[in-house]
């Protein structure tokens, strides 16, 4: 049988030094600091980067107008008989009796000088105060509805 010699190892545990103990937490703290720093220098370039990417650059060009007045296209004149008066009607009926003739009926044209206003968005149509626009309403435009439901620049919902 051999004999072993080797006696246990027990470890002594290690007070550190009170300034030692310091200096580090002064580093980890420092640490710390600089990478707060950086990350906050990364987001804001970020930000900044995608701010320039969606506006583009920002160089004073001519203002464009808010609105956009557009003559409206109109078709050819309505034309409207104007309603019968009472005697003109017996005059028509059979029963009334004789041949006599009918009165001419006077017609009129109806022509209208309206115009139409247009808006280039629908930042436009909520500034003057007329959103929501209503498909068949003076100022719709398919580009304005978002959804197809033919109402234009309706409020957000949140």
């Amino acid at each position: 049988m051999a004999m072993s010699f080797k006696k246990p190892f027990r470890a002594v545990p290690v007070q550190l030094d009170p300034a030692y103990r310091a200096r580090q937490r002064r580093e980890a703290r420092m640490t710390l600091a600089l990478r707060l720093v950086g990350v906050f220098a990364v987001g804001l370039v970020a930000a900044l980067s995608l701010h320039w990417f969606r506006n583009g650059p920002t160089a004073p060009g001519p203002a464009e107008p808010a609105m956009v007045e557009a003559p409206v296209v109109m078709p050819e004149p309505v034309v409207r008989e104007l309603p019968m008066s009472a005697a003109e009607l017996d005059a028509q009926q059979p029963s009334a009796g004789g041949d006599r003739a009918t009165a001419p009926v006077e017609r009129r044209i109806v022509r209208s000088n309206a115009t139409v206003t247009v808006f280039r968005d629908c930042r436009a149509a909520w500034a003057a105060g007329v959103a929501p626009i209503y498909r068949g309403q003076p100022g719709y435009d398919v580009s304005m509805d978002g959804d197809l439901d033919g109402i234009a620049c309706e409020p957000v919902r949140r």
